[in-house]
Parts: structure tokens; sequence; C-alpha cells
């Protein structure tokens, strides 16, 4: 098949985790031994010389959609054709390139639509609710979000991709004194709660002094939240890193903490599990519908400070030493679900 991938994010050079969730699901979808195109509507990606790659930054409103439009129709040119338009994320301008495009050619060409976006938890864009009716094929990378889209068509629930772990590290067996708790995000404090996890860590270090906080990740409150936090004690910025980065920070680290209000899969919580951290997670709805509680992750009841001081106070750094494998989550298993849904 040919397909086009209409996308908003995309790996930068600034941040090359940028929407790496999407561009594994669109490597997935060519491991099929599909055709494919992207059409890139944010900030310039990396490859974006790639004759397969089209990179529009148009503004927003009308004129800006018919741009978008024309970098979708380049896109066709450069296929020769197009069995499937698969969209990343819907909004006002992919309902127009969607309505544009069923005029212009019917039935020729299907729609499919996966979505990412935590705004359909709170109040998804009417585009995004067009997008969504309009399309054929309607999928979301958590069963919590899949309720949410359901009452516009068939939703398929087609989970992120986890890269699986490159080598083997027991936390367990580990023999210290101390703690090491890790966060890994955008540093963007309305959405992910980093000052709340800093409250936290004011109280904390101040009797568990030899316990060590590293948060990985840039974004727009880093330096503020830098300079309202000078003083805490054992506390590292490490700035943003790339996915092995990650990883690697991981493996040093025993606990990781994710205190956003709002997720709708959280890869971080998996690949953490995955490479034998226990996690400390607010009760996001999108990840609880993902991820069963056990030893290793713990869903708070609340979103409140307190809480989260009193789980730091109490979590151990042992574990058994069963690990924790989500084989549904994996290139392979993402590729077969996406080809069964391109053929329905």
């Amino acid at each position: 098949m040919r397909i086009i991938h209409l996308v908003r994010m995309w790996p930068t050079k600034e941040d090359p985790q940028h929407g790496s969730f999407i561009e594994a699901h669109v490597r997935a979808s060519k491991n099929l031994g599909n055709e494919i195109a992207v059409v890139i509507l944010g900030e310039k990606p990396i490859g974006s010389g790639k004759e397969s790659i089209i990179y529009n930054a148009s503004r927003k409103g009308p004129w800006g959609w018919i741009q978008k439009y024309k970098s979708v129709k380049s896109a066709l040119k450069t296929l020769g054709s197009c069995d499937i338009l698969h969209i990343h994320g819907g909004s006002w301008d992919t309902a127009y390139i969607l309505v544009r495009l069923k005029f212009r050619f019917g039935k020729q060409i299907k729609f499919a639509v996966t979505e990412h976006q935590s705004h359909w938890f709170r109040r998804a864009p009417i585009g995004a609710k067009l997008t969504a009716l309009i399309s054929d094929l309607r999928s979301a990378v958590s069963p919590a979000l899949k309720e949410k889209i359901e009452k516009f068509g068939n939703v398929r629930y087609i989970p992120n991709i986890l890269q699986e772990p490159s080598f083997k590290n027991s936390h367990s067996k580990k023999i210290k004194t101390n703690r090491n708790f890790l966060f890994v995000g955008d540093i963007v404090d309305k959405t992910k709660g980093i000052s709340g996890i800093l409250d936290a860590w004011t109280v904390h270090s101040l009797t568990f002094s030899e316990d060590i906080l590293t948060l990985v990740g840039d974004g727009k409150d880093m330096k503020r939240l830098k300079k309202r936090y000078k003083l805490l004690k054992n506390l590292i910025w490490k700035g943003r890193k790339d996915q092995s980065q990650v990883h690697k920070e991981m493996w040093a680290h025993d606990i990781l903490i994710v205190n956003s209000k709002i997720e709708t899969f959280s890869m971080v919580i998996g690949e953490a599990l995955e490479r034998g951290l226990k996690v400390i997670s607010t009760p996001c709805i999108g990840p609880q519908s993902v991820y069963e509680s056990n030893e290793r992750l713990i869903f708070r009841k609340t979103f409140f400070p307190e809480e989260l001081i009193e789980l730091m106070k109490e979590i151990e750094i042992k574990t058994s030493n069963k690990t924790i494998t989500f084989h549904g989550f994996r290139k392979q298993s993402v590729s077969k679900l996406l080809e069964n849904w391109y053929l329905s």
C-alpha cells in the first residue's frame, strides 16, 4: 500500500525525542513493506531533506490550511497515488484537508486517524472531532483514550511502541543505603507537575539526605524552576537526552516519579518498568488503562503532594527478580496491529 502520514510532531535537532512515539508508528507502518511519505506540520524535523519527508511550517488559520493541503498534494505526487492518508492528531486543518480530498478523490483514498493527544480527556477541539467523524478508520494509543473517541465510530486500541532493553541489569542486587529518584519528561510545570515533585523533594531531602533526585528533560519552565529551587540538596538537572541516553539514566536509578495531571499512554512508565525501576505515578487515566498496578508500579490515590511525600519516604529499592516485559508493545506486534487495521 501507499500511505501518507500526516504528523504534527517529529524528532528535531534540538529535541531528538520530540514525537518519537509517532515516528515509531510510522516506521512500523513502513516495516510492513508499505511505500510511505511523511508530511510534517510543525517544527523543522531531522531528515527534512529526504524525498519522502515534506516539511510544512505554515501558520495557523485558513491560509495555513491551504498550504498544508498543498503539501499533501506534493506527497501524492511523490508516491504517484495514495491508498491511505494516516493522520496523527486531528484538528481544524486536518478536517479541511479531508473534506477537500474527499471532494477530489471520493472513495479512492481511505482516511485513518490515530489520536495520541490528551486534550480528549478535557475538551477536544471541534476540528479533532470532525476529523474523527470524517475518517474511515480510527485508533487510539490507550483504552481510556479509545473510550473517549468511540462516539464518532469504531476505534482500535493500537499502543505506542516500547524499545526492548538493550542489556540486562538488576537493581535489586545493588547494595546501597541511598535511593536514586528520577523524572523524565518535558519541563512544563502545568502538564508535568514539576514543582509538585520539587516541593515534595524539599521535605523529603531534609530527612533522607543521601537520596538523590535527577530530572531529565528541558522546557519552557526550566530556567524559572532551577532558580526557584536552587538551594535544594542532591538535586541534579540533566537537561534533554535522546532515547538511548534516557535508558542509560534509567539503569542508574531506582524509582521513577510521574506527577502529570493527564497522560494518554506514558511510554516512560513502561520503559522504566522494563528496566527494573519502581514507579510512583499520579492516577492518570491513560496509563491506568494501559498498565496494571503491581509491586513495582504504584498509582497514587490522589494528586496531593502529601501522598507523594509519604510514598517517597516508604518506598524500598528491593524488588523481586521477576522481569516485566511488554511483548505487545514491540514494533513487530504493533506493525501487525497496524496491518490488520489498514486492511479492515
